[in-house]
C-alpha cells in the first residue's frame, strides 16, 4: 500500500487515499512535473497476477485512449512498479457519482434527470461510435462534475473494464468472457445480458441507461431479488412495474421514454444513443405529449397505445431539433444550457397594467371572470386524462399479475401431471416384477407327473439281441493276439 508523499516512476507524488477495495486502491496524486492534479489507481500486486484482472486494468486505458470524448474519464498514463502493482492515472474528478446524488436525495425529477440523461447520450454514442460497449453502466460509473465549462453536473463515464471492442474496432480478440459468462452490475443487466448470450450488442448500455432513470426516478430498481439467479429470471422473464404506478406523478412523456429504453426485446429498444438523445431533447422542447405516441411501444407496454396528458414541462432552451424517428447516427445534440433571463424594457409594462386599469372600470372585470370560467372545462379534462393513464397503467399491471399467475399455475398442473405419470409407472413396474416373481416361484415348486403305466412290450428280436451283455468278442473283425 502506498503512503503520502511517495513517488511513482519518479513523477506522480502521493497526496492522500481516496478509496480501496479488494482489487485496489484509488490516490490523488500530483504530476510533480507540470502541477497538475490526477486520480491514481492502484491495481494490488496479488491481484496483477491474474492475467483477466490486469487485461482488464489496461482495457479500461485504451478505451477511454479509443474513445477520446469530453465525457469519458481521461487516462493519461498506464505503467507499473517494482513490486509488480499496476497502476493508472486519470484526470482528477471534483464532483459525486449517481449513485451518491440518488441514495441522498431519494428521486430525482425529469426537470433534473434530462440534461444528465442526454450528457449521458453523448458519451455512449462515442463509446459506440468507436466500437466500445461498456456493459456496466450503473448510477456509480456516471460521475457528476461539479462545473465544467460553466455547466453544472457535467457528466463523465468511467470503469470501462468490462467493455467490449466489437467487430468495428478490427479488435474481436478483446472479449473478456467465455461462453454464457455474465459480467456486469445484475441490477442493470439487459436480458439479452443476464442471460449470458454472446449476440449482445451496444443497446445492453441503452437499456441500463433505461434501468438508471427509472431507479433516479423512484429510489428504486425495476427488479429486486433475494438470491442472484432469481434477479436474473426475473430480468430475462418479467416485466418491470409500470412507472405510472409505482408514482403517478411522474410526467407520462418522460416515463415513455424510459420504458422503451427498457423493452425486453432490443428491436423495441431505441437502436443507438442517438435517437435515445433525440427523444429526450423532444421532450426538454416541450412536445413530451407526442412521445406516448411516437415512440411505438411495444403492445404489451402498459404505455402503448394510450393519449395520455403531458403536463406542463419547462422548455429547457433546446429548441426543436425535429422528429427523432427520423434522423441517423450523426444528429447533431442541441445544446443543453438553460434559457438566460434577459433584462425587459418596462415601459410596456406599465402601459400595459394602466390599459388593464381602464379595461376593469370599463367592466373588463366580466371578462376576465369569463376567461377564468373558460379554463374550468380544460382543468377537467386534464384531471380525467390523469384518471385515464391511472386506469390504464393500473389495468396493465393487473393483467401482468393475471399472467404470471396463469404461468405459474400451468407450471404446477404440468409438474403435478408429471408426478402422476411417473407414479403410474412405479406401479407398472412394480406389478409387472410381481407377476415376473410369481411365474419364477411356480416354476420352481411345479411337481413333474408320473408317466401313465402301460401294458408291458416284448422287445422285437433284434433288441433282445442287442440288449445282451457283451461276451469281449468282437462281432467283427478279429484282432490275432498271440504268435
Amino acid at each position: 500500500m502506498l503512503s503520502t508523499g511517495d513517488i511513482l516512476d519518479g513523477k506522480y507524488r502521493i497526496v492522500r487515499l481516496i478509496g480501496e477495495g479488494g482489487m485496489g486502491a484509488v490516490y490523488e496524486g500530483e504530476n510533480t512535473r507540470i502541477h497538475r492534479r490526477v486520480a491514481i489507481k492502484v491495481l494490488h500486486a496479488g491481484v496483477a497476477e491474474q492475467a483477466e484482472a490486469v487485461a482488464r486494468f489496461e482495457r479500461e486505458a485504451q478505451a477511454a485512449g479509443r474513445i477520446g470524448s469530453d465525457h469519458i474519464v481521461e487516462v493519461l498514463d498506464l505503467g507499473a512498479l517494482p513490486n509488480g502493482d499496476r497502476y493508472l492515472v486519470m484526470e482528477f474528478l471534483e464532483g459525486d457519482g449517481l449513485g451518491t446524488r440518488i441514495k441522498s436525495r431519494t428521486r430525482l425529477t425529469p426537470v433534473e434527470l434530462y440534461p444528465i440523461a442526454h450528457q449521458l447520450m453523448e458519451g455512449l454514442a462515442a463509446a459506440h461510435g468507436a466500437g466500445i460497449i461498456h456493459r456496466d453502466l450503473k448510477p456509480d460509473n456516471v460521475f457528476l462534475l461539479r462545473s465544467r465549462g460553466g455547466q453544472s453536473d457535467f457528466v463523465k463515464l468511467l470503469d470501462f473494464g468490462i467493455s467490449k471492442f466489437n467487430q468495428m474496432s478490427g479488435d474481436s480478440g478483446f472479449s473478456m468472457t467465455r461462453t454464457g459468462a455474465v459480467m456486469g452490475t445484475p441490477y442493470y443487466m439487459a436480458p439479452e445480458q443476464a442471460k449470458g448470450s454472446r449476440e449482445m450488442d451496444h443497446r445492453v448500455d441503452l437499456y441500463a441507461a433505461g434501468v438508471i432513470l427509472y431507479e433516479a426516478l423512484t429510489g428504486q430498481v425495476p427488479f429486486s431479488a433475494d438470491t442472484f439467479n432469481e434477479l436474473l429470471f426475473k430480468i430475462v422473464l418479467e416485466e418491470p412495474k409500470p412507472l405510472l404506478l409505482v408514482d403517478p406523478g411522474i410526467d407520462p412523456g418522460f416515463a415513455a421514454i424510459v420504458t422503451k429504453a427498457m423493452a425486453r426485446d432490443p428491436a423495441h429498444r431505441f437502436q443507438n444513443a442517438r435517437e435515445f438523445q433525440q427523444a429526450l431533447a423532444q421532450w426538454g422542447a416541450g412536445q413530451g405529449a407526442m412521445l406516448t405516441t411516437s415512440l411505438k411501444l411495444p403492445a404489451t407496454t402498459p404505455l402503448a397505445g394510450s393519449a395520455l396528458r403531458q403536463p406542463h414541462v419547462p422548455t429547457l432552451g433546446t429548441g426543436t431539433p425535429g422528429a427523432w424517428s427520423q434522423t441517423g447516427p450523426t444528429l447533431d445534440a442541441p445544446p443543453l444550457s438553460f434559457p438566460q433571463k434577459k433584462k425587459k424594457n418596462n415601459t410596456p409594462l406599465f402601459a400595459g397594467l394602466g390599459a388593464g386599469a381602464l379595461l376593469l372600470l370599463a367592466g373588463g372585470g366580466f371578462a376576465a371572470m369569463s376567461a377564468l370560467d373558460d379554463k374550468k372545462p380544460a382543468a377537467a379534462a386534464a384531471s380525467a386524462a390523469d384518471a385515464s393513464a391511472r386506469a390504464i397503467a393500473e389495468q396493465a399491471e393487473h393483467d401482468r399479475v393475471a399472467k404470471l399467475e396463469a404461468e405459474k399455475a400451468a407450471a404446477e398442473a404440468e409438474a403435478k401431471k408429471a408426478e402422476a405419470d411417473r407414479a403410474t409407472a412405479e406401479a407398472e413396474v412394480k406389478r409387472a416384477e410381481a407377476q415376473a416373481a410369481a411365474r419364477a416361484a411356480a416354476a420352481v415348486t411345479a411337481v413333474p407327473s408320473a408317466a401313465p403305466r402301460s401294458a408291458p412290450v416284448r422287445p422285437a428280436p433284434a433288441a433282445r439281441e442287442a440288449a445282451r451283455p457283451s461276451s469281449g468278442v468282437s462281432g467283427g473283425r478279429k484282432i490275432r493276439t498271440s504268435l
